[in-house]
């Protein structure tokens, strides 16, 4: 009992040299930010929570993981966001 009591860090309660879990929004930011073929919508939901994960990975970064899935998902939120304007554009410009 007492050798598991020393593996475990006292500041997150997990195993000592183990990452904190990500956060639910950084999740949801890869996932949004993979699906492109689904239209524009899902880029500012990647975007958004791209945000929100970042800053609570920022914030407690003891407690919350994350931080760099949150990254790419709002790199691909945002590359969503440029494929789709550009392919809007060359659809309106086909019709000219």
């Amino acid at each position: 009992m007492a050798l598991h009591a020393m593996t475990i860090d006292p500041k997150t309660g997990l195993p000592k040299g183990e990452k904190p879990p990500a956060s639910p929004a950084a999740v949801l930011a890869l996932v949004c930010g993979i699906l492109l073929c689904l239209g524009p919508l899902t880029g500012p939901t990647a975007i958004i929570a791209g945000l929100l994960a970042r800053g609570q990975a920022l914030r407690k970064p003891h407690q919350v993981g994350g931080k760099t899935m949150a990254a790419v998902g709002m790199g691909l939120g945002i590359l969503n966001l440029v494929l789709w304007t550009f392919a809007v554009v060359y659809y309106l410009s086909q019709d000219a």
